[in-house]
């Protein structure tokens, strides 16, 4: 009843008492456990409670409990109060909850932490001010939970089966975040890089002491920061949550975090938005810091600026990105910030390699802003960036930078600021008022006399070259294009000079391409800057290429984006006027009224330049006379070309150019170019060539222009008497037509011809420089009197000009000199052609035939200015109509006969003289010969030589005789070309061309060209029926087989093959259609003719499609496929096509033609045609005929470039087919042809791969065709060498241009086939090699090293290690087997060792997706690595190491007892002479613990034994792996005490292995652990190490002796001396070691008794608590009493006497030491010490002539003797008469050296300390007199 009248306070404080009391009767922690985990939350609970009472007394519980629970068996209930901690608001039971938690967490075991750890993680999003202590708590569970593995089912349900919120989740994952970023502080600070002063302290829990010192208790910072990235990695976070995180972790200094981090990071990278507002602007404020934040370290910041290299969106952030800037090139801060950049020499040389990497990327993100950045933001900041960018380059020191400079920062800022310029607005380059390209003149100046070097010298190029992209694209005022002008004329004029303008290197370069590209062509100005860039011949070649380009018209326009033929219309020329003006501009009065002065003038400023000077004058003249008159020339490449040959031989264009000069108001301008040519020719160090087109520009010039020239005549005799030709020749003929000039000063002009005819007149004496002025004199008076005749229409009369004509003709019956007939030639042509000279007066002189008959003479060689000249005799003679013998039929024939003629190009000169003799000067050859305005002679008249000429030339185009008709077919083109404007030549239309059509067909190729141009000649003289008929028959021909159409008669002497194509054994060949006949008839065969016939055809048939593309049936077809017989029969396209690809050149060049001439518009045509063309193609590329095979492969591979695989997507299985069909053709060729094809065909598949996500369905498309054609038979395994190469090949491309999601499908098998490919493509003299190493001095190891090398840096292997990198974990799963299946399968070197690489790849390069299968892959190595061949062996064991550290614990441990195994129980491997399987477990250990030496030293102890013991294996081999592997983890000596008692347990179970080298190797090992535990430690070695290792070194120094025990013996020594705390307690092991030292000093192993003798004394010596003397002295006198009495001791045996003997002293020197260290000073009494002493000396004494190592022994013996008995002041006790028996060995004979003088001196002054009253200072003196050494005597003296 009293409990129902308690109040609530009093009801609780009940309840807490009755607790109070049950944890107070609690008297075992057991039972304190079991009430804490029921009570304790209730009770903290109550700390809630609104009374005060309540919670006092609660408060009062809670100390109590605590004193309970300092016992750390204690645990408490840490999982009930995490959930009550999360449950409660109340602030007050949260504090109490987390104390408490904070307390137990330590105590609970891994597997309660791990049950603890989703308790913690549910609802931590809630923690309010407790979020410090939970989430540090979150920290110290992390160790103990454990992940499912990557990827597994478990992994993707993690957060599921945890119930994770996503608040939850948000939350760990950015305190994760943080918590990586976190690094403590030194100091007050509060805060670091990335993190606020508020997460500072959240995750230092307000900088709590030892938080993270281990060794308090606290966390290791290294290890948490790990485990926190591996959580991070699990499935408790999506990507989103842990993109942030994960960047953070990858920028880690420490590997294993940046590891996950990079891991994550690839991971999330797909799924994340870059472009989120959110995300881009949080990169920024961890780049900057915000709100007093610090901002994040270099590698993390490098990290963010790689991030928004890739976001578009970022580059909105115009403050920010001004920031970046600022802070890159900003001055160092004195807050000491970390600024990135500077031009401090100090900061740079500290800034390290990081500081450097974040620069580099600050430039990168503004280079990718400028790319990418939107344009109001570029217009934003290029201006601002662009000013602090100069600033910092000027800062340096510019144009001479300072010392110590950034000079990669310099670089980068140039090309910054030109991406910037061409990114900015129109006012960063170009200013709004008062334009002066400040920016681009800046840059030019940087580029001339910037002193840094030559690296920078691409940055500043390159900044122009985007400047000049940018200007390029804006439209100048006139204002701003004359600054731009004015700019680059001054770096042309500067760069001419470099050491006077104080420049570093010329600016001519870009100068001109800025002028290319910037101005118009219009601009003269830049086309000056063109002038002087070619005129530049010390710079560098590209200078000048450039300058031409831009004065072609052509090539500006394709600088300037035109593509092919520049239309007239579309380019605007410079005017003539405004070109002369700024080519020659002179400093005379008045330009227009001194020309000459202006040429003169402008040839001295610019010699260099002064002949293109002219000629782009010239050029723009012409072009402009001919566009005004409605004739321009096409602005294609030739330009130039063209424009010279119109105004030389197109008459149209050449009355163009006469009628706009003649109307021209800009005469003077003509004057100045003529006067400047004029001065080009008379100018002895001009181009040879520059008189040429004066000549052309006087023709077409009227009076008014020549008359400038006129009074320079006399300029012209010096150049007349060179001994240039052309310049000869141009010179008289300009001196012809000045001179004869009606205007001409008479005077001057007698004056001269007088002189050139003296000159002339002597022409039979002229040789050498003499004779070349005869023919420049006799040529230029030719020109005049000719010209002279024509103005006056009167011949020449008059005794001087006769003379000289009989001078002429003298020298053309006379004279053998080539020049002087040359020049005789062209004087009676020119004279006969104008009418200067008359048939009488020929005829007056010589006979007329005799004189016809000398130039025949010359004209028959082919001289073609006489072949010429007889034309132009006949334009003399009247035309007398049926006479055979007059003088017109003798020239007629005479230049018929000239068919014999070989050289081809000599018959288009007869030719043209056939037209002379036909129709005068109607003929329009002679037109553009008239060079003097006005009417063409009228003289001589022709009415029926045309006819007659014309007839007989057709005639001989039938001939069968092959010179003939070569030469009647040029012929007749030359006639139908120069005289088709005529009757007779219109009436016989028709028969020219049904000649023209046979002579297609014939053999030679010019005969072929001819008769094409004929027909197309004919072809635009014909009407429509007759050009349909000319199409119809060539088109028949061309498409069919049948060559009917275009073949010609076959006469006995008609040829049919090449002398020499059909040999006949007998030094003869088949040729004529009459050698045929005759061979035929010799055989009995009459089908030989048919046959031969038959191959005839065929050449044939090929040699007239050669003719078709040539000249005139381009024109033809092209004409025809727009109106004719063409346009309504396209079944020529597909085989047309295929011929434009035929081997024959001259065919393929053909058929070029005429496609080029057919096919307006061949993208169009083609894909009009395609299915035709494809499938015709597909069908030739397998024919009978090698050519079509090969032109169909050509083919194919053109037309499927640069076409969507839609277009040929049906095709794409065929072509491949058919493609490697011929890869194995049998002609060499065809084979070339598909290889190139398959080329191709990859080409066009990889850049499939290349492309983007658009790409990527065409190219999968691709790849299911391809891939497993490769894979099969018909590729990669072919019988065929080029296609299995070619296959190979083509998969290496695929691999490397291939993205992986269309690739990932295909790596498993691709990996198994090129791993085995490895073996299969390896040089089959490599095996060879292999197996005859020692023929060639070589051993297989050194062979298979050298094919090791070769796999490493194999395409193949580098294709592999792609297709790894692209794996996932599907495609990883799906590897295992086949990766499986190659390790089993391989049976070569490179297979095998390109297995292991892969695995050493996956361990290395894709960790993550190959940790599952990381256990199964050492398994299996365990079973390949026992191969036979050595270099395998060791590539599977280096692959075994990479492997361990992806291994589970239980993998691990299973490879160590692989390897122990190996080295242990492997029956007969020690027999071999290469133990093989104990040097493969040495180099597996080794790999372990070189490259998992984490993995390795977590399990240490199961390892280290077995190392340690292995190093000491007698196998060097084996040896020297373990001891790499114990160096590899080993740091000190203090491994050996932490794992001596596993060394030892395992040493002693192979202590009694029947295989001797496991025997000796534990011995060994146990020698020196027990030596190196002893030495550990300055004092004696503890009882507990000695009772360790005291049992088995006695096991081991038992048995017989073998080599190398010694090393045991001294082991024990070293225990003896250093142990003595130990048997002095243990009398039994004390009585042991007497008997196991004196046992080994008895044994008789000569080899063995040196070593035990000496330890005998060291262990006597050691045991002060014994007297050892009796024995050792019977162990030792009978070994000094043998070497006394000479006896050979039993050590001779086999051994060569040098060898025994000093064996033998070594024995003696060693018994010697042992009995005077037996004399045991400590227990001995006075007797026994004088007796031992005396014994020693005695037996001492007795030895005859010690040697050196015996006399050292005793000397020293005897010190270190006395020097013991000195210490223990017994030298009282012995006797005079003892001590003096050690006299002989003191003072006995002179030992010899001064080693053992000192030796000696030392033994006499430690017996004299130890005996001072043994008298021998007058012996010391003695000695001391006759000793020579100064060293000695001053030792002795001290005693």
């Amino acid at each position: 009843m009293a409990s129902a009248t308690q109040s609530p306070e009093q009801r609780e404080l009940a309840l807490i008492g009755k607790v109070e009391m049950r944890i107070a009767l609690a008297d075992t922690d057991n039972k304190l456990e079991a009430i804490l985990k029921t009570y304790l939350p209730p009770i903290l609970l109550k700390l809630a409670s609104e009374h005060v009472t309540v919670r006092n007394k609660v408060i009062s519980v809670c100390q109590h409990i605590t004193t309970r629970t300092k016992p750390s068996s204690v645990q408490l209930p840490v999982a009930a109060l995490v959930k009550q901690f999360q449950e409660q608001e109340s602030s007050f039971v949260r504090h109490f909850d987390l104390l408490y938690i904070q307390q137990g967490v330590g105590r609970l075991s891994s597997s309660e932490k791990a049950q603890v750890l989703p308790v913690v993680l549910a609802g931590i999003s809630k923690s309010g001010s407790h979020g410090p202590q939970i989430f540090n708590l979150l920290l110290r569970l992390l160790e103990s939970f454990t992940l499912p593995p990557r990827g597994s089912k478990e992994d993707s349900e993690l957060r599921q089966q945890l119930g994770v919120s996503d608040a939850d989740a948000g939350y760990v994952a950015t305190w994760i975040g943080k918590f990586i970023l976190f690094t403590p502080q030194k100091g007050t600070s509060s805060n670091c890089p990335g993190l606020s002063s508020e997460d500072y302290a959240f995750i230092s829990m307000q900088n709590k002491d030892d938080l993270w010192s281990p060794a308090s208790g606290g966390l290791n910072l290294l290890r948490t920061k790990v485990l926190a990235a591996r959580l991070l990695s699990s499935g408790l976070f999506n990507d989103q949550e842990r993109f942030l995180p994960a960047m953070c972790a990858s920028a880690d200094p420490a590997s294993t975090i940046s590891d996950v981090g990079d891991d994550i990071l690839k991971r999330a990278m797909p799924v994340t938005d870059l472009e989120d507002e959110a995300l881009v602007r949080t990169f920024f404020y961890l780049y900057f810091g915000v709100d007093g934040t610090p901002r994040v370290r270099p590698p993390l910041r490098l990290k963010i600026l790689g991030l928004l290299n890739k976001s578009t969106h970022s580059t909105t952030f115009s403050h920010f990105i001004m920031q970046i800037v600022d802070d890159g090139v900003a001055q160092p801060n004195l807050d000491g910030d970390d600024t990135i950049m500077s031009n401090s020499s100090s900061s740079i040389s500290n800034a390290g390699r990081e500081i450097t990497k974040l620069r580099a990327a600050i430039f990168q993100y503004v280079d990718f802003v400028a790319r990418y950045g939107s344009v109001d933001s570029l217009h934003a900041i290029a201006p601002r960036v662009i000013t602090r960018l100069r600033d910092f380059i000027e800062n340096q020191g510019w144009p001479k930078t300072g010392p110590n400079e950034d000079i990669v920062s310099r670089g980068y800022a140039y090309e910054v600021v030109g991406l910037l310029a061409k990114a900015g607005a129109r006012e960063v380059l170009v200013e709004t008022e008062h334009a002066s390209l400040d920016l681009v003149r800046w840059l030019f100046e940087s580029l001339a006399k910037d002193s840094t070097g030559t690296s920078l010298v691409v940055s500043i190029e390159e900044a122009l070259s985007t400047v000049l992209s940018a200007l390029s694209r804006i439209e100048l005022t006139a204002e701003e294009q004359a600054v731009l002008e004015d700019l680059l004329t001054e770096q042309m004029h500067q760069s001419a000079d470099l050491e006077g303008n104080q420049r570093l290197r010329s600016t001519r370069y870009v100068s001109i391409r800025f002028a290319n590209r910037c101005l118009p062509y219009s601009s003269i100005k830049a086309r000056w800057v063109d002038v002087l860039g070619l005129g530049a011949t010390n710079d560098r070649g590209e200078v000048r290429e450039e300058a031409e380009r831009g004065l072609s018209p052509y090539w500006y326009g394709m600088l300037n984006g035109s593509l092919g033929t520049v239309q007239p219309q579309q380019l605007q020329f410079p005017t003539f006027d405004a070109a002369v003006k700024q080519l020659f501009s002179g400093n005379t009065t008045n330009n227009a009224k001194e020309p000459m002065a202006v040429s003169v003038q402008a040839k001295r400023s610019h010699p260099q330049s002064f002949s293109h000077m002219t000629a782009f004058a010239r050029h723009v003249l012409y072009n402009e006379a001919m566009t005004q008159h409605g004739a321009p020339a096409n602005l294609d490449s030739e330009w130039e070309r063209r424009i010279d040959a119109a105004a030389e031989s197109d008459e149209t264009a050449r009355s163009s150019i006469r009628r706009y000069v003649a109307e021209s108001t800009s005469l003077s301008s003509v004057k100045i170019l003529a006067s400047a040519l004029f001065t080009s020719l008379t100018d002895a160090t001009g181009p040879s060539t520059q008189g040429t087109p004066l000549v052309e520009l006087l023709s077409l010039c009227p009076d008014a222009v020549i008359e400038v020239l006129l009074p320079h005549t006399q300029e012209l005799m010096p150049v007349l008497q060179s001994n240039n030709h052309s310049r000869r020749m141009t010179a008289a003929h300009v001196y012809g037509l000045l001179s004869s000039h009606l205007k001409a000063p008479v005077s001057t002009v007698e004056l001269q011809l007088h002189h050139l005819e003296a000159v002339v007149h002597k022409w039979d004496t002229a040789i050498g420089a003499a004779a070349n002025q005869v023919h420049g004199c006799a040529i230029g008076l030719g020109y005049y009197y000719s010209r002279k005749s024509y103005r006056t229409q009167t011949a020449v009369s008059g005794d001087e000009p006769m003379a000289y004509l009989k001078n002429i003709v003298d020298i053309t019956t006379s004279s053998k000199d080539s020049n002087l007939l040359e020049a005789a030639h062209i004087v009676l042509g020119q004279m006969c052609m104008f009418g200067a000279v008359t048939l009488e007066q020929l005829s007056g002189l010589t006979e007329f035939k005799m004189l016809v008959d000398k130039v025949y003479d010359t004209a028959k060689s082919g001289n073609e200015t006489a072949v010429l000249a007889l034309g132009q005799l006949s334009m003399v003679l009247p035309e007398d109509k049926g006479k055979e013998d007059s003088d017109l039929s003798q020239i007629e024939e005479a230049i018929h006969k000239l068919h014999e003629i070989k050289q081809a190009e000599a018959h288009f000169a007869v030719g043209e003289a056939f037209s002379y003799i036909a129709s005068g000067w109607q003929s329009s050859a002679l037109a553009t010969k008239l060079d003097i305005i006005g009417e063409k002679p009228s003289r001589p008249l022709r009415s029926s030589t045309l006819a007659h000429v014309v007839d007989r030339v057709l005639s001989d185009c039938g001939n069968t005789k092959p010179a003939l008709k070569k030469a009647a077919v040029i012929w007749l083109l030359c006639l139908v070309q120069f005289c088709g404007h005529q009757a007779e030549v219109q009436d016989r239309l028709g028969k020219c061309q049904i000649a023209f059509k046979r002579c297609l067909g014939d053999r030679d190729e010019l005969v072929q060209e001819s008769a094409s141009r004929g027909l197309g000649l004919i072809y635009e003289k014909g009407d429509r029926r007759l050009k349909d008929d000319l199409v119809r028959d060539l088109v028949s021909s061309f498409s069919s087989d049948r060559s009917s159409q275009l073949a010609g008669n076959v006469s006995a002497d008609t040829q049919l093959f090449e002398p020499g194509a059909l040999p006949t054994g007998e030094g003869s060949s088949v040729s004529t259609y009459k050698d045929i006949m005759s061979l035929a008839s010799e055989v009995g065969d009459s089908s030989l003719v048919y046959r031969f016939m038959s191959m005839a055809s065929s050449n044939a048939i090929w040699s007239s499609r050669a003719a078709f593309g040539r000249f005139g049936l381009s024109n033809v077809l092209s004409d025809s496929s727009v109106d004719g017989y063409l346009a309504n029969n396209p079944k020529l396209y597909p085989k047309l096509f295929r011929y434009r690809f035929d081997p024959n050149s001259g065919v393929q060049r053909s058929m070029n033609d005429i496609w080029n001439a057919l096919v307006k518009d061949s993208a169009a045509t083609i894909d009009q045609h395609f299915d035709a063309i494809m499938d015709d193609l597909l069908v030739s590329i397998v024919g009978k005929e090698w050519r079509t095979r090969q032109a169909s492969c050509a083919a194919v591979a053109d037309l499927v470039q640069g076409r969507s695989l839609d277009k040929y997507d049906e095709y794409l299985e065929r072509i491949w087919t058919q493609c490697f069909k011929v890869l194995d053709d049998i002609k060499e060729s065809v084979r070339a042809a598909a290889a190139s094809l398959a080329r191709v065909l990859t080409g066009v598949l990889t850049r499939a791969l290349e492309a983007d996500h658009s790409a990527t369905k065409n190219a999968s498309a691709m790849l299911k065709h391809v891939l497993p054609f490769l894979l099969s038979t018909s590729g990669m395994e072919s019988g065929a060498q080029e296609v299995q190469g070619f296959s190979v090949s083509t998969l290496l491309e695929i691999i490397k241009k291939a993205n992986g999601s269309t690739l990932r499908p295909f790596i498993p098998e691709l990996v198994e086939r090129l791993v085995g490919s490895l073996s299969t493509l390896e040089p089959e003299a490599v095996n060879y090699l292999h197996l005859n190493a020692s023929k060639y001095n070589l051993t297989e190891q050194k062979i298979d090293d050298m094919r090791l090398s070769s796999i490493r840096s194999s395409p193949l292997m580098e294709a592999i290690e792609r297709c790894l990198d692209l794996l996932d974990e599907e495609s990883m799963q799906q590897l295992q087997p086949k990766l499986e299946s190659a390790m089993k399968s391989a049976v070569g070197l490179p297979s095998k060792v390109g297995s292991s690489r892969v695995l050493v790849s996956l361990s290395t390069r894709r960790l993550a997706v190959f940790r599952p299968h990381a256990d199964y892959f050492l398994r299996l190595i365990e079973k390949v690595s026992l191969d036979r061949n050595d270099t395998v062996s060791s590539s599977y064991a280096v692959a075994a190491g990479y492997l361990a550290r992806a291994a589970s614990d239980k993998q691990f441990l299973r490879l160590m007892a692989f390897a122990k195994r190996l080295y242990f129980d492997s029956e007969g491997d020690r027999e071999a002479v290469t133990p093989r399987r104990s040097i493969l477990s040495g180099e597996i250990t080794y790999a372990v613990t070189k490259h998992a030496a984490d993995r390795f030293n977590a399990l240490a102890s199961s390892a280290m034994p077995f190392v340690f013991i292995a190093k000491h294996d007698q196998h060097e081999q084996v040896k020297e792996q373990f001891q790499n592997a114990w160096d590899e983890v080993v740091g000190g000596t203090r491994a050996v005490a932490l794992y001596l008692s596993e060394i030892v347990s395992l040493s002693n179970e192979y202590l009694d292995s029947p295989q001797w080298v496991l025997k000796h190797t534990s011995a060994r090992a146990i020698a020196d652990a027990a030596t190196l535990v002893a030495t550990l430690d300055s004092k004696q070695m503890s009882p507990e190490r000695a009772a360790t290792v005291w049992a088995a070194l006695e096991k081991a120094i038992g048995g017989k002796t073998w080599d190398g025990k010694e090393v045991v013996l001294a082991a024990f020594s070293v225990f003896v001396q250093n142990s003595a705390s130990y048997y002095s307690k243990h009398p039994e092991i004390a009585s042991n070691i007497v008997k196991i030292t004196v046992r080994e000093a008895k044994r008789q192993n000569p080899a063995y008794q040196p070593y035990a003798i000496k330890v005998l004394g060291e262990v006597a010596l050691a045991r002060t608590d014994v007297d050892l003397f009796q024995t050792v002295f019977g162990i030792t006198q009978p070994l000094l009493e043998k070497d006394a009495d000479g006896e050979a001791m039993d050590v001779d045996g086999e051994r060569p006497g040098r060898e025994a003997d000093e064996l033998r002293q070594a024995i003696s020197a060693a018994a010697a030491e042992t009995l005077l260290a037996s004399v045991n000073v400590v227990v001995m009494d006075d007797e026994t010490l004088v007796n031992a002493i005396t014994q020693t000396a005695g037996a001492l004494v007795s030895i005859p002539a010690p040697s050196t190592s015996i006399r050292r022994s005793i000397y020293s013996g005897l010190k270190k003797l006395f020097d013991r008995v000195e210490d223990s002041d017994r030298g009282k006790c012995i006797s005079t008469e003892a001590a003096d028996t050690m006299r002989p060995l003191l003072f006995g004979p002179d030992p010899g050296t001064e080693a053992l003088n000192l030796s000696r001196a030392a033994a006499i002054i430690s017996v004299v300390k130890a005996v001072p009253h043994w008298e021998v200072k007058d012996r010391i003196r003695t000695l001391v007199s006759e000793e020579r050494s100064a060293k000695v005597r001053g030792l002795l003296q001290t005693a």
